[in-house]
């Protein structure tokens, strides 16, 4: 399913243990852009609905370049003079912008190719899925839910910890 927010919580969890190193907005975004290759598929009935975006070579360069665009666009508002809570310093640098989309592309295809049939994730090296089935869908989501609950569970320790260190 496109823009799935299944692919979110291993990303909290990435987060979570960098969070200055990493953001997650760009993480997020670079697995909505992925996923707009699903959407078009689908939306035209097209089979196989995750193509060349679906693989590791593919997704890790879209997601890159998602975090360079974030970069860019927010260099520019924080250029006129935009307001900016001191909680978002981490999250909206270069580095962890340009961090977090290239995860966000290396970690869909995988999050991907464990469960839909159709995906190649390493083309164009070769067409085999080993990924696909190595674990249960079940697990599989309840993996992707405890990673995320865990993530903002630490984020918000971390945060607590600093308020009261203040």
């Amino acid at each position: 399913m496109p823009f799935t927010l299944f692919h979110f919580g291993p990303g909290l969890l990435l987060k979570s243990a960098a969070p200055r190193q990493l953001s997650i907005l760009s993480y997020a975004a670079a697995n909505v852009v992925i996923d707009l290759e699903s959407l078009y598929h689908l939306l035209h009935h097209d089979w196989p609905v995750h193509r060349w975006a679906h693989t590791f070579v593919a997704a890790s360069l879209i997601g890159t370049a998602v975090g360079l665009v974030l970069s860019i666009a927010l260099r520019r508002a924080a250029a006129q003079d935009t307001p900016r809570a001191p909680a978002f310093s981490g999250e909206l640098n270069q580095i962890a912008l340009i961090v977090g989309g290239f995860l966000g592309g290396v970690t869909h295809p995988l999050l991907d190719g464990l469960m839909h049939p159709d995906i190649r994730p390493f083309q164009p090296f070769t067409d085999a899925n080993p990924l696909l089935g190595a674990v249960s869908l079940p697990l599989l989501l309840r993996l992707c839910v405890g990673t995320g609950l865990l993530g903002v569970t630490i984020l918000l320790f971390r945060r607590s910890s600093r308020k009261a260190a203040a």
